[in-house]
């Protein structure tokens, strides 16, 4: 078995695909209907890329984990939280705490969604801050006054939801540098060589899945991973025991870091305790092993249905571990 036949076992159902896995200096790629250089819209991919801006932006006491958000996001100062997550959304109680960069990181803001997506406050924010899927963005400042509007699902760090907390990490670094896009230019993509690296929209930089991407530029970024200092912190797991078996729709075996998941368990063949990294749902994957020194990256035009893994994706990290 070879990496182009595991690419060609799936075209009736992805046709259009490209996957590279690099094992220290040896790098396979295969592709189905897409040339090397093929620029794909990378979805939640995106994540890790902003988690790593940030431990930059931490490291160089340019922003603390502990700030809170409102610093630089002000409309964001005083959201009200629903009583439980059942409540309707009129069933508000106040902030116990300021929403800080850390609840940000870990995905604990209060601001996402978990399985159950008829919970009240997630129906609003679906319906009035969600932007994956939108044809057309708002400016950060509308959909920052729109956010404001939603209620928290749970106080600030009382549990883990997905994604909404990478869109305000987006925009909050976006304002704490004048730019993010700008921003992950001057220190990812132009010193890694990332030429054809940037964001879908130039009408706001989605920190939790704008970016679109190549196969080489996204070995690039997760090489840098594999020999910065910043990767023990983004491989931190930051999920208790009966979180990860509540999230198991999203985290199969694995806990969250930063920005993407992190493999505490041997629960399948491919996961190897500390690897790291996250699937988009445009249909993507890219992580690092780095007790391997490997990289592996997937990159699909077919979208996932559901929150689970597709089959490509198994059949992908299973042949990358053999």
């Amino acid at each position: 078995m070879t990496l182009q036949a595991v690419l060609e076992s799936h075209r009736d159902t992805v046709p259009a695909s490209a996957a590279l896995i690099a094992r220290g200096d040896d790098v396979e790629f295969a592709a189905v209907g897409e040339a090397r250089d093929a620029v794909f819209p990378i979805a939640s991919i995106t994540k890790p890329i902003v988690a790593t801006a940030a431990a930059l932006l931490v490291r160089d006491g340019d922003i603390g984990l502990d700030d809170p958000i409102a610093r630089w996001l002000p409309e964001l100062e005083s959201p009200l939280v629903v009583r439980t997550p059942v409540s309707e959304i009129d069933d508000l109680v106040p902030l116990a705490r300021p929403v800080t960069v850390r609840h940000l990181l870990t995905s604990r803001s209060g601001w996402g969604f978990t399985a159950d997506f008829s919970l009240p406050a997630t129906t609003k924010l679906f319906a009035e801050a969600h932007l994956h899927g939108r044809p057309d963005l708002p400016t950060p400042d509308e959909w920052l006054k729109g956010l404001a509007t939603v209620p928290l699902l749970h106080q600030p760090g009382e549990g883990w939801l997905y994604n909404t907390s990478y869109d305000v990490l987006g925009l909050l670094i976006d304002r704490a540098t004048g730019s993010l896009p700008t921003f992950l230019a001057d220190r990812f993509h132009t010193p890694l060589g990332m030429t054809s690296t940037s964001f879908v929209s130039d009408v706001l930089p989605s920190g939790a899945g704008g970016l679109q991407s190549t196969v080489d530029d996204l070995l690039a970024f997760n090489r840098y991973l594999l020999t910065s200092d910043l990767l023990p912190r983004l491989t931190t797991d930051t999920t208790s025991a009966e979180e990860r078996e509540a999230a198991e729709i999203f985290l199969e075996g694995q806990g969250w870091g930063w920005g993407g998941s992190v493999d505490i368990t041997a629960r399948d063949p491919w996961n190897v305790p500390g690897r790291y990294g996250w699937v988009g749902g445009s249909g993507t994957a890219a992580h690092v092993i780095p007790d391997q020194n490997a990289v592996t990256i997937l990159l699909t035009r077919t979208a996932m249905t559901s929150p689970t893994p597709t089959a490509i994706m198994r059949d992908f990290w299973r042949y990358a571990a053999h």
